[in-house]
């Protein structure tokens, strides 16, 4: 193998593709990325046997061939060369790749091809395609509401339902909700049902970023792995076997109090007053009247903070206690100048969206406390 290509470029897809690495491996070939070139460049892959990352880096090769070099010190080596053209040269007999740039003369030792693990590869399934900017904002407005304890671990995916021309992402920890709607183009008679692990939608961004257009999406045919490709990049994902909960059943269904307020201006209240209740489990307090919402949190040892904020507020007064901490996470990703909340009294869920809209709906159980 003898390739030519710059070191910036490859520095960067190195670092996506090495993400898909686990620090636990006990097989020595999984902290290894194969190298192998393609008639479009050089292919780079890493997988830790749930996920896989698959990208392709604008290279000159001169000869054919591939091997598999250790991710963190190859990584970590072409991120400190200087922006001048790196040569290749992999020597197949002793496995040892020969990296020349600039002033330095390198060799790393490596480990054959064939011992990679193959992965599976997209070719058969069912296809769709999603607009890329859309999917990843569905995937940040709903991933953190993933959970993290493996004692459930159809809760540490997010659901992504598809039917036919409609893609559906939901995601819970038992505390909050995040659902979000999008459009697909696909066979109209599709209907799949697929629980991603949130870690690997969480890597989507990184994998894509820099790509255009569309994601197309592939469901394998034994629908246990799922594939996620844009132009020379791809994500591969196991799915978790399961049933996922009747999420529906949760967001509710009535209101009798609407609040309208501004994104920026709660975002950064919610941030200032939830320092006086970093030690009290979280708990802000919500309240809203006639124009107005008011804010508190209090920790005995700490102190107090209350702020009041102008409101379109519609309907019955109300006082509600929520974790400051999901009502940030979904101030973060909403998207929108305002939000609108929406409450039906002091024990239901309270339901954060895009005013008039319902594409996207993130709702929160309240915490009960004594009000003031």
């Amino acid at each position: 193998m003898r390739v030519t290509c710059r070191p910036a470029v490859l520095g960067q897809a190195l670092q996506v593709v090495s993400r898909a690495i686990s620090s636990r491996t006990t097989l020595p070939i999984l902290n290894n990325i194969l190298i192998e070139t393609t008639a479009d460049g050089l292919a780079l892959t890493a997988t830790n046997l749930e996920i896989g990352i698959r990208k392709v880096v604008p290279a000159e090769v001169s000869v054919e061939g591939s091997t598999t070099a250790p991710a963190r010190l190859l990584t970590d080596f072409v991120g400190t060369l200087p922006d001048d053209e790196l040569e290749m040269t992999l020597d197949s007999a002793t496995q040892s790749l020969g990296l020349r740039c600039a002033r330095f003369d390198t060799h790393i030792k490596c480990i054959e091809a064939e011992e990679f693990p193959p992965g599976p590869r997209p070719d058969e399934g069912d296809r769709l395609e999603v607009a890329l900017d859309e999917l990843v904002g569905a995937v940040e407005q709903t991933q953190m509401a993933a959970s993290t304890d493996e004692a459930r671990p159809v809760l540490t995916g997010v659901l992504v339902q598809v039917q036919g021309q409609s893609l559906t992402l939901a995601a819970t920890d038992g505390h909050r909700l995040a659902v979000r709607k999008l459009a697909a183009a696909g066979p109209s008679d599709l209907e799949a049902s697929l629980i991603v692990p949130a870690r690997a939608l969480a890597e989507l961004a990184r994998v894509l970023k820099g790509e255009g257009g569309k994601v197309e999406v592939i469901i394998s045919k034994a629908r246990n792995q799922v594939f996620f490709r844009a132009g020379t990049s791809e994500l591969t994902s196991r799915l978790i076997d399961g049933k996922y909960p009747n999420y529906a059943q949760v967001i509710p269904s009535k209101s009798s109090t609407t609040v309208a307020v501004n994104t920026s201006e709660l975002t950064q209240t919610v941030r200032a007053v939830s320092l006086f209740a970093r030690d009290s489990a979280n708990v802000i307090r919500v309240k809203a009247q006639a124009g107005a919402l008011t804010l508190s949190a209090t920790t005995n040892e700490v102190g107090d903070s209350k702020a009041e904020m102008a409101a379109d507020v519609d309907g019955s007064d109300i006082q509600i206690a929520f974790n400051a901490r999901y009502v940030l996470d979904a101030l973060g990703v909403i998207g929108e100048d305002k939000v609108e909340l929406l409450f039906d009294g002091p024990l239901s869920p309270g339901l954060m969206r895009p005013p008039g809209k319902d594409h996207y709906l993130y709702v929160i159980m309240p915490v009960r406390v004594a009000m003031s």
